[in-house]
């Protein structure tokens, strides 16, 4: 137990009660922190989720082709959404669990928001984000470099500085904490440093590692220079280096001030070093202290103090790994003959994970399944789809309901390459067909925007 000391100032109480709870929450059991995250999201919800949002899909789909960036966020999802809901995204983020934020109208397509829509349309942005069409996140080192650990990992661009810019960070922030409240997980691959960073925990030398593995294993060579035999007399012809950093994006920082101009040397190495990692590790703090103030717009502080980092990602992000024998302990089966049943769950087994996020997705708008027993609100079905050529047709997926009907194939082999076909298909297609001008059937529309939901 700690004693507080009241008579000191609010700031001081503050400070000793935030230290303690660091202390113990890792001696918290998860069910305990849970209830108390729901019972303080009560306290202030809001219930929006009736007002509005357009999405021109067709424009960002278009855009995406063209290789450019959209630095004023007017063309993409992301920065529809923005500029349609402006600084008072609070209001609209605060919502209740499994609620969503807003309603989603898709212009051009046929899609009623019964929340798949929203979904899908939270994936999509987080798929924006995480790619060439917005400025925010750029690939780690590793990734471009395809080395060391955490290779799919995307890390904050330290160049997106901008007043813009940085109220996209914050506008984002918000948009984790919506999922936080709301359980809509962002489908968000970033590194345990950002994840640190934004609780307010310093991370170290490792976190760094599993950004850019090159750059520690220069620095680690470097401080055992000495263990090599080098000394100062061998310096010279080694490096020509100064106290300059370079940053994720391949930006020169001065570690120090007049970096420029200072040489590194055997009997500076170790300060260089250390300096190199500092910088590095804190190369994008601007933009995570915008993130990290949209974020307690939509969340208390309480949040952030009692959780790790680790907690704090699965809360915004959810779980990668998509478990079969959960998905169906949570499913309901309606009307199909029990052999084609065994077809669906030996082919759902046998795909990759990334296959079984993109079931996932084809039938419930996002690919992150709940995070406990607890959250499973609402389960996952199977329908039968009665049709003449059931070998022939695709399964339909209703993202709204968490839905797939599913027509009597005869094997699994027919199982497995219709369902790939149809959420290999399904996402993007109505987009490609449009800009191609050609036509479609309204039951391939039904397919690819559940525009039946």
């Amino acid at each position: 137990l700690y004693s507080v000391d009241i008579s000191r100032s609010a700031n001081q109480v503050y400070n000793v009660l935030k230290e303690a709870i660091n202390k113990v929450t890792q001696y918290i059991f998860w069910e305990s922190k849970r209830e108390f995250f729901q019972k303080t999201f009560e306290l202030d919800t809001t219930n929006t989720s009736d007002v509005g949002i357009n999405i021109y899909r067709l424009v960002a789909h278009e855009f995406s082709q063209t290789g450019k960036v959209d630095t004023s966020a007017k063309k993409t999802i992301f920065g529809q959404i923005y500029h349609q809901l402006g600084d008072n995204y609070p209001d609209f983020f605060k919502t209740e669990m499994d609620n969503k934020s807003f309603d989603v109208k898709f212009i051009g397509e046929g899609a009623v928001d019964g929340g798949g829509v929203f979904r899908e349309t939270i994936a999509q942005l987080c798929e924006e984000l995480q790619s060439h069409v917005l400025p925010l996140f750029i690939k780690t080192p590793n990734n471009k470099n395809n080395v060391g650990n955490y290779r799919e990992k995307w890390t904050i661009n330290p160049a997106a500085t901008s007043h813009l810019h940085l109220k996209f960070f914050e506008f984002l922030g918000g948009l984790m904490g919506q999922a936080i409240r709301s359980r809509n997980y962002l489908e968000l691959s970033l590194p345990n440093l950002f994840w640190k960073l934004l609780k307010g925990q310093e991370p170290n030398s490792q976190d760094l590692e599993e950004v850019d593995r090159l750059q520690m294993k220069h620095l680690d060579d470097l401080v055992a220079m000495d263990q090599k035999g080098i000394d100062n007399f061998d310096w010279v012809s080694i490096t020509e280096e100064k106290f300059v950093a370079i940053l994720s994006d391949g930006s020169e920082k001065e570690i120090k001030q007049g970096g420029r101009e200072i040489h590194l040397s055997f009997s500076n190495r170790k300060e260089y070093a250390e300096l190199v990692i500092k910088t590095r590790i804190h190369e994008a703090q601007l933009q995570i202290n915008h993130i990290r103030k949209g974020f307690l717009r939509v969340v208390p502080e309480c949040i952030l103090e009692m959780v790790n980092h680790e907690e704090l990602e699965r809360m915004v992000c959810g779980v990668v790994e998509i478990d079969i024998d959960i998905l169906k302990k949570n499913t309901t089966v309606s009307g199909i003959p029990e052999s084609l049943e065994t077809y669906f769950w030996e082919v759902l087994q046998g795909f990759s994970q990334e296959d079984r996020q993109k079931y996932i997705r084809f039938i419930w708008g996002r690919s992150r399944l709940p995070l406990s027993q607890e959250e499973w609100t609402q389960s996952h079905t199977l329908e039968y789809l009665y049709t003449d050529t059931p070998n022939e047709a695709y399964p339909v997926g209703h993202t709204c309901f968490f839905q797939l009907d599913l027509p009597e194939y005869t094997s699994p082999k027919t199982v497995s390459y219709t369902h790939l076909r149809a959420h290999e298909t399904g996402r993007n297609l109505v987009c490609r067909l449009l800009l191609e001008k050609k036509k479609i059937t309204f039951t391939q529309y039904c397919i690819c925007v559940n525009s039946n939901q």
